[in-house]
């Protein structure tokens, strides 16, 4: 039972460490934690459209491309895209490599994601996302 604990204890730190930037050590700063609906595992990722603030669109545009690192510091570019013409409910979405994420790490409905900006040093912007799935009460990295 020790062994565990201590095992839970490692994966905590770990995580609280990884959060981390070796370049400037600045924390991430979490944008938003969604569980995967069968949409999101199949066609596209429904962000938070409260969350939509935390990107910023060029004036007059209706979808950028995000680049984020994955836990093994693979590049991922997701297309982030609303609804045209001031549409009361923006509905955010990523598409783009999105479904090659979703397969390439075996997700399926009910694992989570986890996506977190930092600000880098005269380089703007960087965004990690991380997939998790539950395994008994513990949240575990889906590499």
């Amino acid at each position: 039972m020790s062994q565990v604990l201590v095992s839970v204890r490692f994966l905590k730190t770990w995580a609280k460490a990884s959060l981390i930037s070796p370049e400037n050590q600045l924390e991430m700063e979490h944008l938003f934690t969604k569980l995967l609906s069968p949409t999101d595992t199949t066609h596209r990722l429904t962000i938070p459209a409260a969350n939509l603030g935390d990107f910023e669109f060029p004036m007059g545009e209706h979808a950028i491309d995000i680049e984020a690192t994955d836990t093994i510091e693979r590049q991922w570019i997701f297309r982030l895209s609303i609804r045209r013409d001031n549409n009361p409910n923006p509905r955010p979405v990523f598409t783009g490599q999105w479904t090659q994420f979703v397969n390439e790490k075996g997700l399926r409905v009910g694992d989570r994601i986890i996506f977190s900006r930092q600000q880098v040093e005269g380089n703007g912007v960087q965004y990690s996302i991380r997939a998790e799935r539950r395994i008994f009460n513990y949240w575990v990295n889906v590499e």
